[in-house]
């Protein structure tokens, strides 16, 4: 689920998020909607996983964000972070809610060109930061790294690079640029399906 559109505090270059300069969050009343039809598929799978994903859940806040995961009974949590708005009070919300956590980044520093601030200043460090502070609140995460050239040559360096973060799994993504997404992104009266204004 998605809930919002802003990227903050990044403003990444990949062409499949039409909507990251807008700003709409998702309203609870979506998320009971939600919950209402797959509440009783979790009371029979204890593995059952809402997945908050899609722009950037921390640009949420903590207060949105827990109402947003409120009405989920039976359901583990996880999301996927750039991980540029992690702080300390965020790894607490994340151990409370035992949320799974994800991090978006896609190697060694000069493979995260695509990822950059809303400045246009480089994003790596960012969201190393992020990272170093989910590390010593002792939570563990997976990463998504989009790649945008898939060389042979750089695959070991690219392995390594995650295998010393300490990922539990790593999920790779081949950039590649769809008609959909470009056309989404040209259309300024394309809307989230659950915006409401």
């Amino acid at each position: 689920m998605q809930p919002t559109t802003k990227c903050l505090p990044m403003d990444c270059t990949y062409r499949y998020l039409p909507f990251r300069k807008m700003n709409h969050v998702m309203p609870v009343t979506v998320a009971e909607a939600v919950a209402a039809s797959v509440n009783p598929w979790a009371a029979h799978d204890p593995a059952f996983e809402v997945v908050w994903h899609g722009g950037e859940p921390l640009a949420t806040g903590r207060e949105h964000l827990a109402a947003l995961m409120s009405p989920f009974k039976g359901s583990k949590h996880s999301l996927q972070t750039n991980a540029a708005l992690v702080d300390n009070a965020w790894c607490e919300f994340l151990l409370e809610h035992e949320v799974h956590v994800g991090v978006s980044v896609d190697g060694p520093e000069d493979m995260n060109t695509h990822r950059v601030t809303l400045a246009g200043h480089p994003g790596y460090r960012v969201t190393m930061r992020g990272i170093e502070r989910l590390r010593r609140h002792g939570i563990p995460f997976s990463a998504i790294a989009v790649v945008s050239d898939p060389a042979p040559e750089n695959a070991a360096r690219f392995y390594d690079f995650f295998a010393e973060l300490g990922v539990s799994t790593l999920g790779v993504n081949v950039e590649e640029e769809e008609a959909s997404a470009l056309c989404a992104q040209s259309t300024p009266s394309s809307r989230p399906l659950w915006d409401t204004n």
